[in-house]
């Protein structure tokens, strides 16, 4: 079973894209914010990749997910981004616009039973 320390570290290069030192994923916050990376830097890091289209949590390697577990992985990335307030999305980047005629189309393309 791999170490807190590499679950921490781990965790650390998803929600900032740097390999941090970190070593205890329950003071994982206390850590990044030592770090430079309190809760607010972290928002605005999540918000300017999403701005680029680009992938927020960072990616993990496969091979380093597989030896901490992927369901501890996934877990301790979940609970850290709600502790950070950083789950969910911001409804304030999702586009509002209307349909156009092909998705107006689609949307009024029905099976039979729906009449």
């Amino acid at each position: 079973m791999a170490t807190d320390g590499a679950l921490a570290s781990a965790i650390g290069l998803a929600l900032t894209g740097q390999r941090l030192p970190l070593d205890d994923p329950a003071r994982l916050g206390a850590q990044l914010e030592a770090l430079g990376f309190p809760p607010r830097r972290l928002r605005e890091l999540r918000a300017a990749r999403q701005a680029e289209r680009a992938a927020w949590p960072f990616a993990v390697a496969l091979e380093e997910r597989r030896g901490l577990g992927f369901a501890r992985f996934d877990a301790a990335l979940a609970e850290a981004r709600r502790e950070l307030g950083l789950d969910g999305l911001h409804r304030e980047l999702m586009a509002e616009r209307g349909l156009n005629r092909d998705e107006q189309r689609l949307a009024a393309d029905r099976p039979p039973h729906w009449g």
